[in-house]
């Protein structure tokens, strides 16, 4: 029975060691930049066209009309599957990340394979053969694909297609799917904006969004961002923000006080770690190794004092 509990255990174990590298894995792939993201994004469709020149065996051909409209449905398809992304930071916190990176690379793969089989029939219907169908893939030259008519106006391979998809009516449904497929997009961009706003004034969301980008970027990265993004502003009569600096593992917030006090008093340091320490958007650089310094000077420069915070302070 003692054995049967090791594999039990061991087995638990490895499969959270699994799915923590996917999840690791998922906060690298989001923390791209966008331009990365559409390389990847390209990347996955090819390999999903690779896959279908290999194993999709067909003779079958695509008029323009069809193609188009064909074309449209799957771009349609890539813009509703970044609908997943708008419960990013939720499924962050919640360490399921990994589950919507995987449908995205599921969904890159299968609409590459799609598009690689709709441009070879294509090819197929306009030259004769499925090689030209890789000017799917490359900008500008896809047109030539799309608008080449086809070799013969009778074929007994050509693919069967519904009305909605034929003639004047198939393109009329591309135009559709396209525009669909562009304004969704949108609509998802709005709503990006929208939850990045509601961010800023949830600390709970403000520590998911901060640890992973600790957890993908690094922390020095990190406290270059954080610092960048805080303005300078008067925090009551007599005290100013005037910057926040990041050096190395250091995130530095200078202040500038008019009244000329000899120090800090001690409530004030004490208020001050405990607002750090429980404040929700620094807990995680503070854990991921990060000292807060909260430098005070006078007018003309010189210092009152200094109120440093760190993990060790805080009991993390």
């Amino acid at each position: 029975m003692s054995g049967f509990n090791a594999i039990s255990l061991t087995g638990s174990m490895g499969t959270r060691m699994v799915f923590g590298m996917l999840e690791e894995i998922a906060i690298q792939y989001v923390n791209q930049t966008e331009d990365s993201l559409r390389l990847i994004s390209y990347g996955i469709t090819i390999t999903g066209a690779f896959f279908a020149a290999i194993f999709h065996k067909s003779s079958a051909e695509l008029r323009r009309a069809p193609y188009f409209a064909y074309s449209g449905l799957l771009f349609f398809v890539m813009a509703a599957s970044q609908l997943v992304w708008l419960n990013s930071i939720p499924a962050m916190a919640g360490g399921y990340l990994w589950a919507f990176m995987l449908v995205d690379v599921v969904i890159g793969l299968c609409v590459g394979y799609a598009l690689g089989i709709i441009a070879m029939a294509r090819s197929r219907d306009a030259y004769g053969h499925a090689r030209m169908g890789v000017l799917a893939f490359i900008p500008i030259a896809n047109f030539w694909l799309l608008l080449t008519p086809s070799k013969s106006d009778v074929s007994a391979n050509r693919a069967p297609t519904i009305p909605l998809l034929t003639g004047a009516l198939g393109v009329l449904t591309g135009f559709v799917l396209l525009f669909a497929g562009v304004a969704l997009g949108a609509l998802i961009q709005v709503e990006t904006n929208r939850m990045v706003a509601e961010t800023e004034n949830d600390p709970a969301m403000q520590r998911a969004g901060i640890d992973m980008m600790v957890r993908g970027q690094g922390l020095e990265e990190t406290l270059r961002q954080m610092a960048a993004e805080v303005p300078s502003q008067r925090v009551d009569d007599t005290t100013a923000l005037l910057r926040v600096l990041s050096d190395g593992t250091t995130l530095r917030y200078v202040y500038e006080v008019s009244t000329n006090p000899d120090a800090l008093p001690v409530s004030m340091r004490m208020g001050l770690v405990q607002h750090n320490c429980t404040y929700e958007a620094l807990q995680p650089v503070i854990e991921a190794g990060a000292t807060i310094e909260h430098v005070y000077q006078r007018t003309d420069n010189s210092e009152i004092g200094v109120v440093t915070v760190t993990g060790d302070i805080c009991n993390y």
